[in-house]
């Protein structure tokens, strides 16, 4: 049975005092790419990239074994990055302070057009020493909202940090 929770309301916890969720610029970088192997099929859009893969978009670093990058023919932008690893990672600057998200899974599903991170199996969320565990953690990174849930029988973790007092003026 699976167990679903949404910590949607629990957001104002988890993004204590912050404005923004992710640098503005980064989706106006390059993306860069290393891996031991590269191919690309232009009729489909597709590129697969093997082996020791490091992904770099501005803040955005995506670490994995294997990396599925699609683009659609038409516009030649990418949309859609499936990582893969064990864990395969994700870390982005969250705001002009230098706080970081940083994240791992099995499997990695990022969408750039919907500004969505899906943890698959194993998955782990930590953002300014708040942090997530569960199978499966769906993270919007332009509003900072997540859901998560945990397949079969165990539940979800997450611990929430104290806001800071706020000092006397």
């Amino acid at each position: 049975m699976k167990q679903f929770i949404n910590f949607s309301v629990l957001l104002t916890s988890f993004c204590v005092g912050q404005h923004a969720y992710a640098l503005p610029d980064d989706m106006d970088k390059p993306l860069e790419i290393q891996a031991n192997e590269a191919s690309f099929n232009q009729n489909t859009g597709e590129a697969i990239y093997q082996g020791n893969v490091l992904v770099k978009q501005g803040s955005i670093e995506i670490q994995a074994q294997y990396l599925k990058v699609s683009t659609d023919p038409k516009t030649r932008r990418f949309n859609q990055l499936e990582a893969s690893g064990e864990p395969a990672k994700f870390s982005q600057q969250i705001d002009w302070n230098g706080n970081i998200v940083i994240s791992k899974g099995n499997n990695l599903h990022y969408s750039t057009s919907e500004s969505k991170l899906e943890i698959i199996g194993d998955g782990y969320l930590s953002r300014m020493q708040n942090s997530i565990s569960a199978d499966y953690i769906l993270y919007m990174i332009n509003d900072g909202t997540f859901s998560a849930e945990k397949q079969g029988s165990g539940r979800v973790f997450m611990t929430l940090q104290p806001e800071a007092p706020e000092a006397n003026q």
